[in-house]
């Protein structure tokens, strides 16, 4: 009886990072789409300067440099994710050697879980810096319809 009681004390201790990482693979899927919409629109933008009868020339190549820059951080935030996955991944073999061989490794699991959460944080820093990065192209691109609209 008591081997299956540690056994379902040792399901219960895996439920919490099993949540989280479901819930980082949620966000690694928005951050990845945004990405994805800026390489798409990067391309689109570039095949339209390499027409010689291209409009606003000069605003589509100030997107370009903005879209770039979106781009290392969405980069530098799906890095932090993959980080908290494989610290948040790490933290059940912590536990299984924990409760198999009955040693005490709280203090790398405690790492593991701090460092997990330490690169959402860091990662959803990079994300917001992304939307309002792409909140003040947006207000270039369309900033002689703002005007208009304030008249």
């Amino acid at each position: 009886m008591d081997t299956i009681q540690d056994f379902i004390q040792f399901l219960q201790s895996c439920i919490t990072p099993v949540a989280l990482i479901s819930g980082i693979g949620l966000l690694l899927l928005t951050i990845t789409n945004r990405l994805g919409r800026t390489i798409d629109r990067t391309r689109q933008l570039v095949n339209d300067l390499d027409n010689e009868n291209v409009k606003r020339s000069s605003e589509k190549r100030n997107e370009i440099h903005i879209l770039y820059e979106r781009s290392k951080y969405l980069r530098n935030s799906i890095g932090f994710i993959v980080v908290s996955v494989i610290s948040s991944s790490l933290i059940i073999p912590v536990l299984f050697f924990m409760n198999l061989y009955d040693l005490d490794l709280r203090v790398p699991g405690y790492f593991l879980f701090v460092l997990s959460i330490l690169s959402i944080l860091i990662s959803s820093i990079y994300f917001f810096k992304d939307v309002l990065l792409s909140l003040n192209a947006l207000k270039l691109e369309a900033r002689e319809y703002l005007e208009m609209k304030k008249e």
